[in-house]
């Protein structure tokens, strides 16, 4: 599965960078993270994913590679759980666009086990909404800590698994609504011609 497009934050490229690299800005983030921790210079944490009707909890590591403050880095990616598997190399990319940030992501993934049994569609149309939500609720979190810099704890925006069901629904449906159009057409004209 290939993944990659742009995303733009109203933050410096310094702020973007440091909260990519702060594990509570991340786990808030995140739809269906139950737990994050930077261990030894990589991620290590259990996420709740669902894709169509298989769900499960996944135990992963992300080890990161190639970095150059505060350009870029490359993310190696390798999760399990009883649903399945996924493997996947990213790169991150950031620059400066006007008083933002442009966020560059491309991302290749090899996903097995039963949660591949939903077939492609459905697994890259989930894989979009989740980045999708995943990159907002990031952006809002980076506005409130950018915000918040003068206080000792920022308060986080938590991301929602009911949020996640629904963007991942939209994603589905503007895939599948091209084919439940032509099979309404075609079983209507199946029935004119068999009752004429």
């Amino acid at each position: 599965m290939k993944l990659e497009g742009d995303y733009r934050f109203d933050a410096a490229v310094q702020d973007v960078w440091n909260a990519l690299f702060d594990p509570a800005v991340l786990a808030a983030a995140l739809p269906g993270c139950e737990k994050l921790d930077l261990v030894d210079g990589a991620y290590v944490g259990e996420m709740t994913i669902k894709v169509g009707p298989i769900s499960g909890k996944f135990t992963g590591k992300v080890q990161l590679e190639d970095k150059v403050e505060p350009e870029r880095y490359k993310m190696i990616v390798d999760g399990r759980g009883p649903q399945g598997f996924v493997k996947a190399t990213a790169t991150i990319a950031l620059a400066a666009d006007g008083d933002g940030t442009k966020l560059h992501y491309d991302a290749d993934a090899q996903i097995g086990g039963k949660i591949a049994s939903v077939g492609q569609r459905l697994i890259d149309a989930s894989a979009r909404a989740i980045t999708k939500q995943a990159l907002d609720n990031l952006h809002e979190n980076i506005k409130r800590r950018v915000a918040q810099k003068a206080a000792e704890v920022p308060v986080y925006k938590q991301a929602e698994a009911g949020d996640m069901a629904k963007a991942v629904a939209k994603e589905v449906g503007k895939t599948l609504l091209p084919m439940i159009i032509i099979g309404v057409v075609a079983v209507a004209v199946i029935a004119w011609w068999l009752l004429r």
